[in-house]
Formats: C-alpha cells, structure tokens, sequence
C-alpha cells in the first residue's frame, strides 16, 4: 500500500493542503487515522455572508485544525473524511459511513473531530460508537475543543453532558421551524419552494407558479389515458416508449436545479410516478399545504397526511386539469383493476354494480376466449360474508351495446330539446331541495340563536358566581350542561352549513352534465373517455325469462345528475340520416 502524506520515518501529518480527501475506491494504507469534519446547511446560513476563512465551523476551518493536531501527535497516515451540507441528527452520511466500514475492518487507528457535535447531534449514537465500538475495535477517539481524548481527556460524565447538549440544539431549532412553517402554511403560502412537473417559477415572482407548456401537455395526456381506462402501468409503458423525460431529468434538462441525483434511465417511468401525478391537487390550480412530516428531528422518514387533513387554498395558480377530469379520475382509480389472463383493458372497470347486493361486478375472460365472450359477475355470487342469488351474469358486448344505446337516447334528446332536458332535470330537483334548503335555513337561524343565547347565559351565571350569588358546586353543574348544549348545537350549525354548501352546488349540476353531453352528438361507438365523463355508475339486474326469452336490464346513473330514468323521456326518432357529398358538390 502507498504512503500517504506521512514523514519518511514516522508518518507525521503535512499541512492540511497535502492530506488526501477520502474517496471512494482509492487506495488506502492497511491503518490510517480518519480526520472527519462535517458542516449542516443550517450552520452554513447560519454563518452567510461571512468569509469562510472567519467561520470557525467551515470545512476549511475544520481541516486545519485537524490537520494541525495531526501533526503536533504525531497521527500516523491521516486521511480527510467531509460531509459538507448534512445534519448532524442523521448518522447516515457516506464518507461517515466509509469511515466507519474501515473502523469495523479494523484498519483505524484513530478517529479525530474538531468537537462531538460534528460527529454527531444524536446522543444515544454518539455514546455508542465513542463508549462502546470504538474501544472494542481499538480506535483512540479524540474531540479537539472539547478535550475528549481516551487517552488523556475529560470523563465521561462531562462528555455526556456535552452530547445532550449538541442534541438538545437541533431539537430547539426543529421546534422553531416547524412552527414558522406552520403559521406560513396557515396563511397560505405555498410550502413547497420547488414547482411540481408542469410548472415553473414566475420569473417577475418566484413565489409564484406560471405552466410549463412542454411538461404540461404530458401530464394532460396522463390524466387523458387515465379517462380512457389505462392504469398507470400502461401508462408509464406509453411514456416510456415515446421517450418522455421523467420528471426530475426533465427539470435537469430545463435548467431547473435538482437536489436529488439523477438516474441512469432519463425515460425510466413508473407506475408510482405515474399515479403521484394523478392525484395531485395542484393541477387544480390548488395550493395544498401539509401533505406530510418527519417523524421527529431525528428521524427524516416522510409521515404522509390523510388527504382531508390537507389545508388548500383554492385558485393560486393556473390550472392544468379541469375539475370534471380530475374527479372522474379519482373515481377511476378507486375502483381496483384485475389483470386478465388475455391482457383485455375493461371498459367498466370500478364502474358496473349488482343492483341487489350492490357489490362490484368482476369483469372475466379466458386466454383462449374470442372478446366477444367476456363476461361480468357479481363479486358477491357464492360469497361466505355477504352472498348474493343470483350471478348477475352479463356479456361483455352486450352490456356495452345497452349502455351505448341509452346515451344514444340521451344524447339525441339533449341536441334537439336541451332546454326540456334542462327543465326537467331541474323542476325534478327545484322543489325537493327548496323544502330541504328552507328547513336547514330555519334550523340553521335557531341554532345560531341558541348558540348566542347560551353565551349569555354562561356570562350571566359567572358573574353570579363571582358577586357570590351562586355556589360553585351549582355554578360548575349549571356551566357544564350549557357549556355541553354549546358543543353540540356548533356541530349541528357546522353540519347545516355543509348541507346547505352541498345544496347549492346541486343546482350547478344541471349545467355540468349537458356540457359533458354537448360534446357527444350522434354517438356511434362507445369509447372510455366518453363513458368515464357521462356515466358515474352502471347497475346490473338479475335476468327473468319471459315468453322463454332472456331479458335483463341494466340501470345508469350518469355523472351530476344520476338515473335519468325517472324523468320518463319521450321516445326519441332515430336520426336522421346524414346526405352523402358528392364529388361535384364538395
């Protein structure tokens, strides 16, 4: 092995200039002394703007002094280990890690750093490798401005009363941030600093998000195979195929700076990838703050946030996705997809139901079997927990062709009579809901009365109780029944609000579906995009036999409006046929 940076006779320390750096895979002496210096980003801001020759903590700073020390003890091939820019609470940092793999093949003989908090801010690891490893392998551990030294330092006591004061740092400091992040998170400042995929910085406003054209096309076609019933395996495979840049190579690629390091694959995507974007409330135009946190100051492994616990501020930036598309979506990839043993792609998937046990239908075909023989069962048919009677049985074609057919009736009869439609979609709901409005209103108006009576009253019996007209065990029985009254009427009053919401909403619905149906007109073929935007849910009946003929019905409930089968439509013509052009007239 080769000598490094050591005197002819004994191996003493040169000047911290002509100590090697550790890489990995270079060659090192059979034993050699680890200088370790680390430097966290929160002490480089914590020291920015100042020289770095005037940081005391800076790499260079440390370096010195180590390499100093080296000298004046006279330790034997001293090697560089640096961990620039990375917390002390993590002991997962790699030239940390490679200096302790040498510590374990037994190759260290001594282990040098400017203090204990640069080895470590985590006071039970740092008495384990320092108490415990480091005297079973032999390895003399020295803390310079600290005075630790197994041969001629501080006790132990002292030491460890430094260590919990090294971690009791970085646990202040978790404190303090996580609360500025969490008053800049409740007023709705956006909490991630680097855009989505998609997006970009404003450049008048870093705060700000403008779209990213190139990668927003990607991510609407995303969100458009998803409509037609491709799962985001397919998906990654489509975007693999057409050499796509994923995301984080993209951002490389766009001169965006990218933190994490890139992968060998620049058109690797994943299914994962794929169904992050899918699910990202941000290409609603949405701010969405929250989604989740470390577990501790120590412990950096992600807690992810149940969606509703997400705080959102609406229509901070441009949107990518419309909201119709975006909750259809979400319907979608609800409803799990079965592989089939042909690889044919259900058209229904997570959309069919039995109309009795109100279980999903189970979409079925063999290998060897010709599409035109798949099927769907009722997933409850022959099942222990909750059995259904009948299979529901259903042909692949023929569900479809039934549910082609009453959008077709839809369809025609929306672009002939849309203001019928729009009237007796309407007056079906109008009534029904302004009797619901009217009483949530009139409960709403009580209750809020209430609510401030209450407050009155609990004022009222205080001040009795203060003027000594009232006795406290009297005062605290009275306080705690109205107090317990209080609670539940401002539940109630939330639960109205939020019904009231919902009731005003409803009567948007009217308009959304005719303008999803606006866009099918003399509909031809069933397609998944047009079945994922129109019908929310289809529900299989059981077949009867009549006259010995199979008959079996299926009900449709579309996207806003649900059945429309009550509103009992007039039989529609069929349409008209279309003039062919003929050459002359064209």
């Amino acid at each position: 092995m080769q000598q490094l940076n050591a005197c002819p006779s004994v191996g003493i320390a040169a000047p911290y200039q002509s100590i090697p750096d550790f890489q990995p895979g270079m060659s090192l002496p059979d034993k050699i002394s680890v200088l370790y210096a680390r430097l966290s980003n929160d002490d480089k801001q914590k020291n920015k703007g100042k020289n770095k020759e005037d940081d005391s903590d800076s790499i260079v700073n440390q370096k010195k002094m180590l390499a100093k020390h080296a000298t004046d003890n006279r330790l034997i091939n001293p090697v560089f280990f640096i961990d620039d820019g990375i917390s002390g609470t993590t002991f997962n940092r790699p030239d940390f890690q490679a200096a302790l793999e040498l510590v374990e093949a037994g190759r260290v003989v001594n282990f040098a750093v400017k203090d204990l908090s640069r080895f470590g801010r985590y006071n039970a690891l740092v008495g384990y490798y320092t108490d415990y490893v480091f005297p079973e392998m032999d390895v003399r551990f020295i803390a310079i401005n600290d005075d630790v030294d197994d041969t001629t330092g501080e006790s132990e006591i002292t030491t460890q009363i430094k260590n919990i004061f090294n971690e009791y740092y970085p646990r202040e400091t978790s404190k303090k941030v996580r609360k500025v992040f969490e008053m800049k998170g409740m007023a709705g400042e956006r909490l991630c600093f680097k855009p989505i995929y998609g997006y970009r910085k404003d450049p008048d406003n870093s705060k700000l998000w403008i779209i990213d054209e190139e990668a927003a096309q990607v991510v609407r076609q995303i969100f458009q195979w998803c409509m037609e019933g491709l799962g985001p395996t397919h998906i990654a495979n489509r975007l693999r195929e057409a050499k796509i840049l994923i995301p984080f190579h993209y951002a490389h690629h766009a001169g965006i700076c990218v933190r994490k390091r890139l992968s060998d694959d620049p058109y690797g995507w994943t299914s994962g990838t794929v169904a992050d974007i899918l699910e990202r409330r941000e290409y609603l135009g949405h701010t969405v703050n929250f989604k989740s946190s470390s577990k501790s100051f120590r412990n950096k492994k992600r807690i992810y946030a149940d969606p509703s616990d997400c705080v959102v501020f609406e229509n901070t930036h441009p949107r990518i996705v419309e909201d119709e598309v975006f909750d259809r979506v979400q319907q979608i990839r609800s409803g799990k997809r079965r592989k089939t043993k042909s690889g044919r792609i259900c058209l229904f998937s997570g959309s069919v139901y039995c109309v009795d046990c109100g279980g999903k239908m189970h979409f079925s075909c063999g290998s060897s079997l010709i599409p035109e023989r798949d099927w769907y069962t009722c997933s409850n048919f022959r099942s222990k927990k909750k059995p259904c009677h009948s299979a529901h049985y259903i042909r692949r074609v023929v569900l479809e062709q039934m549910v082609l057919e009453h959008i077709q009736k839809v369809t025609a009869y929306a672009a002939e009579n849309e203001k019928d439609l729009a009237q007796r979609l309407q007056q079906n709901d109008t009534d029904k809901l302004k009797k619901e409005m009217a009483a949530d209103n009139k409960n709403l108006l009580l209750s809020q009365k209430r609510v401030q009576e209450l407050d009155a009253i609990i004022q009222s019996l205080y001040e009795d109780k203060v003027k000594g007209g009232l006795s406290p065990e009297r005062f605290a029985r009275l306080s705690q029944g109205y107090e317990q009254e209080q609670k539940e009427l401002e539940l109630k009053v939330k639960t109205l609000q939020a019904q009231l919401s919902r009731q005003k909403e409803e009567r948007m619905n009217v308009e959304r579906f005719l303008k999803q149906v606006r866009k099918y007109t003399r509909v031809t073929e069933l397609t998944p995009t047009m079945l994922h935007e129109l019908v929310e849910r289809v529900e299989v009946c059981a077949p009867d036999k009549i006259n010995g003929k199979r008959i079996q019905q299926i009900k449709i409930s579309y996207n806003y409006v649900g059945n429309l089968d009550r509103l009992e439509l007039p039989p529609i013509p069929p349409p008209k046929e279309i003039p062919k052009i003929s050459a002359e007239n064209a």
